[in-house]
């Protein structure tokens, strides 16, 4: 059986998974000034129960998907026992997977190998 904190990063590539389609459906055919649009994302968590919106630009999405090992998370949602946190603001939190099986799985299901 699979270690908790392995689930936890899988439920995580499945929200971020969601995000890519998200992003692509909500930006498919966009203008000038996209970037600066705020959008709705799930919460990239590993709560997988976990439903929580939150509002990123297509800018600060591309930011944290710019790493493979990045997720965009709702306040006070990161596990400070697997997730580093690389950033916060008052709308989300950007955690790192940055070693063990938990980043190698990040790295394995990236949507932008």
């Amino acid at each position: 059986m699979a270690d908790w904190k392995d689930q936890e990063a899988k439920n995580q590539t499945i929200f971020r998974e969601m995000n890519e389609w998200t992003m692509e459906e909500s930006h498919a055919g966009a203008g000038e000034g996209t970037e600066r649009t705020m959008a709705t994302y799930l919460c990239e968590c590993g709560d997988e129960r976990c439903t929580a919106p939150i509002q990123l630009t297509r800018v600060e999405y591309e930011a944290v998907r710019a790493y493979p090992t990045r997720f965009a998370l709702a306040l006070n949602h990161e596990n400070p026992e697997i997730d580093s946190l690389v950033a916060e603001n008052e709308r989300f939190v950007t955690i790192e997977k940055s070693f063990g099986e938990a980043a190698r799985i990040a790295r394995a299901t990236n949507p932008r190998r």
